[in-house]
Protein backbone atom coordinates (compact mmCIF):
# COMPACT_ATOMS: atom_id res chain seq x y z
CA UNK A 1 0.00 0.00 0.00
CA UNK A 2 1.62 3.57 -0.43
CA UNK A 3 2.40 5.84 1.89
CA UNK A 4 -0.34 8.12 0.86
CA UNK A 5 -3.44 6.37 0.21
CA UNK A 6 -7.34 7.59 -0.53
CA UNK A 7 -10.01 8.36 1.51
CA UNK A 8 -13.31 6.74 0.40
CA UNK A 9 -16.24 9.15 -0.53
CA UNK A 10 -19.27 10.03 1.69
CA UNK A 11 -19.73 10.03 5.68
CA UNK A 12 -16.99 9.43 7.88
CA UNK A 13 -16.56 8.90 11.90
CA UNK A 14 -12.78 10.06 12.25
CA UNK A 15 -11.61 8.28 15.95
CA UNK A 16 -8.48 9.89 18.13
CA UNK A 17 -5.76 8.13 19.31
CA UNK A 18 -7.37 4.64 21.16
CA UNK A 19 -4.05 3.24 23.35
CA UNK A 20 -4.95 0.47 24.07
CA UNK A 21 -8.59 1.40 25.43
CA UNK A 22 -10.98 -1.29 23.87
CA UNK A 23 -13.72 -0.48 26.30
CA UNK A 24 -14.19 3.23 25.07
CA UNK A 25 -13.34 1.81 21.56
CA UNK A 26 -16.09 -0.31 21.64
CA UNK A 27 -19.34 2.20 23.75
CA UNK A 28 -17.94 5.20 21.37
CA UNK A 29 -18.72 2.59 18.22
CA UNK A 30 -21.94 2.06 19.85
CA UNK A 31 -22.68 5.62 20.33
CA UNK A 32 -22.01 6.24 17.01
CA UNK A 33 -24.14 3.57 15.29
CA UNK A 34 -21.40 1.06 14.34
CA UNK A 35 -22.52 -2.64 14.59
CA UNK A 36 -20.47 -4.94 16.28
CA UNK A 37 -18.39 -5.69 12.90
CA UNK A 38 -17.90 -2.30 12.00
CA UNK A 39 -20.66 -1.57 9.14
CA UNK A 40 -23.13 1.05 9.74
CA UNK A 41 -26.55 1.09 8.66
CA UNK A 42 -26.22 4.29 6.78
CA UNK A 43 -22.86 3.53 5.05
CA UNK A 44 -21.05 5.97 7.23
CA UNK A 45 -17.08 4.81 7.49
CA UNK A 46 -14.46 4.72 10.02
CA UNK A 47 -10.99 6.17 10.17
CA UNK A 48 -8.31 6.26 12.81
CA UNK A 49 -5.59 8.73 13.30
CA UNK A 50 -3.15 6.48 14.59
CA UNK A 51 -1.52 5.36 18.15
CA UNK A 52 -3.95 2.37 18.34
CA UNK A 53 -1.11 0.81 20.55
CA UNK A 54 0.78 1.15 24.25
CA UNK A 55 -0.20 2.15 27.17
CA UNK A 56 -3.93 0.43 27.48
CA UNK A 57 -4.55 -2.42 29.18
CA UNK A 58 -6.01 -4.42 26.13
CA UNK A 59 -3.86 -3.35 23.01
CA UNK A 60 -4.44 -6.73 21.37
CA UNK A 61 -8.47 -6.63 21.21
CA UNK A 62 -8.13 -3.09 19.69
CA UNK A 63 -5.61 -4.50 17.10
CA UNK A 64 -7.73 -7.98 16.63
CA UNK A 65 -10.96 -5.61 15.88
CA UNK A 66 -9.64 -3.10 13.89
CA UNK A 67 -8.09 -5.67 11.26
CA UNK A 68 -11.13 -7.30 10.49
CA UNK A 69 -12.71 -4.49 10.10
CA UNK A 70 -10.32 -3.05 8.03
CA UNK A 71 -10.26 -6.73 5.61
CA UNK A 72 -14.39 -6.42 5.22
CA UNK A 73 -13.76 -2.39 3.99
CA UNK A 74 -15.21 -0.31 6.70
CA UNK A 75 -12.21 1.13 8.64
CA UNK A 76 -8.62 2.61 7.44
CA UNK A 77 -6.20 4.02 9.54
CA UNK A 78 -2.95 6.43 9.53
CA UNK A 79 -0.01 4.99 11.36
CA UNK A 80 1.13 6.98 14.73
CA UNK A 81 4.06 7.16 16.00
CA UNK A 82 3.34 4.68 18.21
CA UNK A 83 2.99 2.12 15.20
CA UNK A 84 6.43 3.34 13.61
CA UNK A 85 7.77 2.55 17.13
CA UNK A 86 6.76 -1.06 16.81
CA UNK A 87 7.54 -1.01 13.02
CA UNK A 88 11.45 -0.25 14.06
CA UNK A 89 11.50 -2.48 17.18
CA UNK A 90 11.48 0.46 19.73
CA UNK A 91 10.91 -0.70 23.02
CA UNK A 92 9.09 2.80 23.97
CA UNK A 93 7.66 3.21 27.68
CA UNK A 94 4.28 1.36 27.11
CA UNK A 95 5.02 -0.79 24.87
CA UNK A 96 5.65 -3.97 26.88
CA UNK A 97 1.92 -5.49 25.45
CA UNK A 98 4.59 -6.23 23.10
CA UNK A 99 8.45 -6.27 23.50
CA UNK A 100 8.73 -8.67 25.97
CA UNK A 101 11.99 -6.55 27.03
CA UNK A 102 9.81 -4.20 28.57
CA UNK A 103 7.30 -5.86 30.14
CA UNK A 104 8.25 -6.23 33.34
CA UNK A 105 9.24 -2.67 33.90
CA UNK A 106 5.92 -1.68 32.46
CA UNK A 107 3.96 -3.80 34.72
CA UNK A 108 4.44 -1.18 37.57
CA UNK A 109 2.08 1.45 35.75
CA UNK A 110 -0.23 -0.54 32.65
CA UNK A 111 -0.70 -3.84 34.47
CA UNK A 112 -2.96 -5.71 34.34
CA UNK A 113 -3.12 -5.64 30.41
CA UNK A 114 -3.21 -8.03 27.45
CA UNK A 115 -0.02 -9.19 25.61
CA UNK A 116 0.15 -9.88 21.65
CA UNK A 117 0.42 -13.40 21.29
CA UNK A 118 4.01 -14.57 19.91
CA UNK A 119 2.60 -16.46 17.18
CA UNK A 120 0.76 -13.55 15.82
CA UNK A 121 3.72 -10.91 15.44
CA UNK A 122 4.93 -11.34 12.36
CA UNK A 123 1.34 -10.80 10.35
CA UNK A 124 0.86 -8.11 12.66
CA UNK A 125 3.96 -6.26 11.35
CA UNK A 126 3.30 -7.43 7.99
CA UNK A 127 0.06 -5.51 8.15
CA UNK A 128 1.09 -2.16 9.65
CA UNK A 129 3.80 -2.01 7.27
CA UNK A 130 1.00 -1.90 5.25
CA UNK A 131 -0.62 1.29 6.23
CA UNK A 132 -0.72 4.25 4.78
CA UNK A 133 0.62 7.54 6.76
CA UNK A 134 -1.57 9.94 4.89
CA UNK A 135 -4.89 9.58 3.87
CA UNK A 136 -6.67 12.16 1.60
CA UNK A 137 -9.41 13.59 -0.86
CA UNK A 138 -10.45 16.69 -2.22
CA UNK A 139 -12.28 18.30 1.13
CA UNK A 140 -10.09 16.20 3.70
CA UNK A 141 -6.52 15.12 4.99
CA UNK A 142 -5.90 13.09 7.43
CA UNK A 143 -2.59 12.31 8.89
CA UNK A 144 -1.79 11.38 12.41
CA UNK A 145 0.53 14.71 13.80
CA UNK A 146 1.59 17.61 11.24
CA UNK A 147 0.98 18.25 7.39
CA UNK A 148 3.91 19.24 6.36
CA UNK A 149 4.29 20.23 2.11
CA UNK A 150 8.39 19.25 2.26
CA UNK A 151 7.60 15.83 4.04
CA UNK A 152 4.82 15.38 2.17
CA UNK A 153 6.46 15.75 -1.28
CA UNK A 154 9.36 13.34 -0.25
CA UNK A 155 6.42 10.50 0.37
CA UNK A 156 5.24 11.09 -2.85
CA UNK A 157 8.98 10.81 -4.35
CA UNK A 158 9.96 7.87 -2.52
CA UNK A 159 11.60 5.22 -4.45
CA UNK A 160 8.96 2.31 -2.97
CA UNK A 161 6.48 1.72 -0.50
CA UNK A 162 8.82 0.14 1.84
CA UNK A 163 7.95 1.81 4.97
CA UNK A 164 10.97 1.06 7.34
CA UNK A 165 13.31 0.93 4.67
CA UNK A 166 12.43 4.16 3.72
CA UNK A 167 12.36 5.44 7.18
CA UNK A 168 16.15 4.08 7.64
CA UNK A 169 17.48 5.33 4.92
CA UNK A 170 16.49 9.36 5.37
CA UNK A 171 17.32 8.56 9.30
CA UNK A 172 20.86 7.43 7.90
CA UNK A 173 21.09 10.24 5.18
CA UNK A 174 20.57 12.67 8.08
CA UNK A 175 23.32 10.71 10.13
CA UNK A 176 25.27 11.38 7.30
CA UNK A 177 25.07 14.86 6.48
CA UNK A 178 24.96 15.97 10.33
CA UNK A 179 29.27 16.70 10.82
CA UNK A 180 28.55 19.33 8.06
CA UNK A 181 25.67 20.89 10.53
CA UNK A 182 27.03 24.33 12.17
CA UNK A 183 25.73 22.69 15.58
CA UNK A 184 27.91 19.78 15.04
CA UNK A 185 30.97 20.51 16.78
CA UNK A 186 29.13 22.35 19.80
CA UNK A 187 26.92 19.29 20.10
CA UNK A 188 29.54 17.11 20.46
CA UNK A 189 30.66 19.28 23.34
CA UNK A 190 27.54 19.49 24.98
CA UNK A 191 27.15 15.29 24.86
CA UNK A 192 30.69 15.17 26.99
CA UNK A 193 29.22 17.70 29.89
CA UNK A 194 28.40 15.54 32.71
CA UNK A 195 24.88 15.73 33.61
CA UNK A 196 21.95 13.13 33.47
CA UNK A 197 18.72 14.55 30.97
CA UNK A 198 16.56 11.63 32.75
CA UNK A 199 17.13 13.24 36.36
CA UNK A 200 13.68 15.24 36.98
CA UNK A 201 15.00 16.83 40.51
CA UNK A 202 18.12 18.21 38.28
CA UNK A 203 17.79 21.02 35.84
CA UNK A 204 20.11 21.17 33.40
CA UNK A 205 21.98 24.15 31.69
CA UNK A 206 20.49 25.18 28.61
CA UNK A 207 22.10 23.30 25.66
CA UNK A 208 21.75 24.96 22.43
CA UNK A 209 23.35 22.63 19.74
CA UNK A 210 21.44 19.94 20.89
CA UNK A 211 18.43 21.96 20.75
CA UNK A 212 19.62 22.66 16.82
CA UNK A 213 19.87 19.00 16.75
CA UNK A 214 17.06 17.81 18.30
CA UNK A 215 15.02 20.42 15.53
CA UNK A 216 17.17 19.11 12.44
CA UNK A 217 15.95 15.35 13.11
CA UNK A 218 12.54 16.60 13.70
CA UNK A 219 12.27 18.10 10.19
CA UNK A 220 14.52 15.75 8.25
CA UNK A 221 12.99 12.28 8.10
CA UNK A 222 9.25 12.33 6.47
CA UNK A 223 8.09 9.84 8.13
CA UNK A 224 9.05 11.22 11.82
CA UNK A 225 7.44 14.85 11.11
CA UNK A 226 4.31 13.72 9.84
CA UNK A 227 3.97 11.13 12.85
CA UNK A 228 5.66 12.91 15.77
CA UNK A 229 5.69 16.76 14.63
CA UNK A 230 8.04 19.35 13.86
CA UNK A 231 9.73 21.01 16.62
CA UNK A 232 11.92 24.17 17.06
CA UNK A 233 14.43 25.54 20.02
CA UNK A 234 12.63 26.36 23.23
CA UNK A 235 13.45 28.98 25.15
CA UNK A 236 14.40 26.83 28.22
CA UNK A 237 15.01 23.26 28.78
CA UNK A 238 11.44 21.30 30.00
CA UNK A 239 11.05 17.89 31.44
CA UNK A 240 8.82 15.70 29.10
CA UNK A 241 8.80 11.87 28.58
CA UNK A 242 11.15 11.24 30.84
CA UNK A 243 14.27 13.52 30.13
CA UNK A 244 14.85 16.63 29.95
CA UNK A 245 14.42 18.23 26.95
CA UNK A 246 15.37 21.66 24.78
CA UNK A 247 13.11 21.54 21.92
CA UNK A 248 9.00 22.36 21.76
CA UNK A 249 6.24 21.37 18.91
CA UNK A 250 5.77 23.47 16.75
CA UNK A 251 2.41 24.49 15.59
CA UNK A 252 2.73 24.37 12.20
CA UNK A 253 -1.04 24.60 11.56
CA UNK A 254 -0.31 28.31 12.01
CA UNK A 255 1.46 28.09 8.10
CA UNK A 256 -1.60 26.18 6.84
CA UNK A 257 -3.02 27.99 4.00
CA UNK A 258 -4.39 24.77 1.96
CA UNK A 259 -8.23 25.01 1.68
CA UNK A 260 -9.21 21.02 2.68
CA UNK A 261 -9.85 20.54 6.23
CA UNK A 262 -6.65 18.45 8.10
CA UNK A 263 -7.86 16.22 11.28
CA UNK A 264 -4.82 15.23 13.00
CA UNK A 265 -3.88 13.14 16.63
CA UNK A 266 -1.11 12.90 18.59
CA UNK A 267 -1.19 15.98 20.90
CA UNK A 268 -3.27 15.09 23.68
CA UNK A 269 -5.92 17.19 23.57
CA UNK A 270 -7.58 18.54 27.36
CA UNK A 271 -11.29 18.49 27.18
CA UNK A 272 -10.62 20.03 30.62
CA UNK A 273 -7.74 22.55 31.64
CA UNK A 274 -4.84 24.77 29.61
CA UNK A 275 -2.71 22.84 26.60
CA UNK A 276 0.28 25.00 25.29
CA UNK A 277 -0.16 24.50 22.11
CA UNK A 278 -4.14 24.99 22.08
CA UNK A 279 -4.70 28.37 23.06
CA UNK A 280 -8.95 27.97 22.25
CA UNK A 281 -11.39 26.24 23.25
CA UNK A 282 -11.06 22.22 22.88
CA UNK A 283 -14.33 21.96 20.55
CA UNK A 284 -12.80 24.84 18.51
CA UNK A 285 -10.83 24.27 14.67
CA UNK A 286 -7.73 26.22 14.97
CA UNK A 287 -4.80 27.33 11.84
CA UNK A 288 -4.24 30.30 9.57
CA UNK A 289 -7.51 28.92 7.86
CA UNK A 290 -9.47 27.74 10.88
CA UNK A 291 -9.19 24.34 9.45
CA UNK A 292 -7.30 22.07 11.31
CA UNK A 293 -8.93 19.92 13.93
CA UNK A 294 -7.13 17.79 16.91
CA UNK A 295 -9.04 15.10 17.58
CA UNK A 296 -6.90 13.06 20.85
CA UNK A 297 -8.16 14.08 24.18
CA UNK A 298 -6.02 11.92 26.19
CA UNK A 299 -7.83 8.56 26.61
CA UNK A 300 -4.19 6.94 26.73
CA UNK A 301 -3.60 8.63 29.99
CA UNK A 302 -6.47 6.41 31.47
CA UNK A 303 -3.53 3.92 32.87
CA UNK A 304 -3.25 6.78 35.31
CA UNK A 305 -7.23 6.55 36.31
CA UNK A 306 -6.61 2.53 36.73
CA UNK A 307 -3.68 3.33 39.09
CA UNK A 308 -5.76 6.15 40.79
CA UNK A 309 -8.42 4.04 41.19
CA UNK A 310 -10.97 6.65 39.33
CA UNK A 311 -13.54 4.97 37.30
CA UNK A 312 -13.76 5.68 33.44
CA UNK A 313 -16.87 7.52 34.13
CA UNK A 314 -15.53 10.24 36.27
CA UNK A 315 -12.22 10.05 33.98
CA UNK A 316 -10.67 13.47 32.65
CA UNK A 317 -8.83 11.32 29.86
CA UNK A 318 -11.63 11.23 26.79
CA UNK A 319 -11.76 8.83 23.26
CA UNK A 320 -13.42 11.03 20.33
CA UNK A 321 -14.98 11.05 17.28
CA UNK A 322 -14.86 14.02 15.08
CA UNK A 323 -17.83 13.16 12.49
CA UNK A 324 -17.45 14.61 8.93
CA UNK A 325 -19.16 15.96 7.26
CA UNK A 326 -21.36 17.11 10.49
CA UNK A 327 -18.22 18.50 12.08
CA UNK A 328 -19.29 17.32 15.56
CA UNK A 329 -17.34 15.16 18.15
CA UNK A 330 -19.14 12.12 19.67
CA UNK A 331 -17.15 10.49 22.97
CA UNK A 332 -16.70 7.32 24.35
CA UNK A 333 -20.07 8.24 27.04
CA UNK A 334 -22.31 9.42 24.37
CA UNK A 335 -21.84 13.23 24.64
CA UNK A 336 -22.35 15.09 21.67
CA UNK A 337 -20.89 18.06 21.11
CA UNK A 338 -20.70 20.48 17.85
CA UNK A 339 -17.33 21.99 16.67
CA UNK A 340 -16.77 25.75 16.16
Amino acid sequence: MPHIDTLPAGALDIIGDIHGEYTALQQLLGHLGYRPDGSHPQGRRLVFVGDLVDRGNDVPAVLDWFMRAHAAGYAQMVLGNHEINLLLGDAKPGSGWYFVQRADKDAADFAPWQHYPATGKAALHHFLAAQPLVLERDDLRIVHAAWLPAAIARLRAAPDDDLVANHRRWENALAEEAGQQPWYPAWQAEEACDGDLHDPGHLPAYRPATAARDSYYSRGNPVRALTCGSESPAAVPHYAGGRWRFVVRTPWWQDYHDAPAVVIGHYWRRWRGEHPLFPCPPQHWFGARHNVFCCDYAVGARWCDRKAGIAPQHSAYRLAALRWPEKTLVFDDGETVATL
